[in-house]
């Protein structure tokens, strides 16, 4: 549970820099950080495709999943 750990250790500074909600993103096949994402509370808002012109598409990425957190 690193990256989680890592996560919450940083959601500190983010709240104290007024940042709130936080969105976050990851391949909607990557099942280990969707669960790492809603370990930490934050909702699936949407599954989005990635913009022709980003480095995810040039990468073979087409669609990013976007959580939500509110801290």
């Amino acid at each position: 549970h690193y990256a989680e750990r890592a996560c919450r250790l940083i959601l500190p500074l983010a709240k104290a820099h007024g940042l709130n909600p936080i969105y976050i993103t990851c391949n909607p096949d990557n099942v280990a950080s969707r669960r790492t994402i809603e370990r930490l509370g934050a909702e699936l808002v949407e599954i989005v495709k990635a913009p022709e012109d980003s480095v995810y598409y040039d990468l073979g990425i087409r669609e990013k999943c976007r959580f939500r957190l509110d801290i």
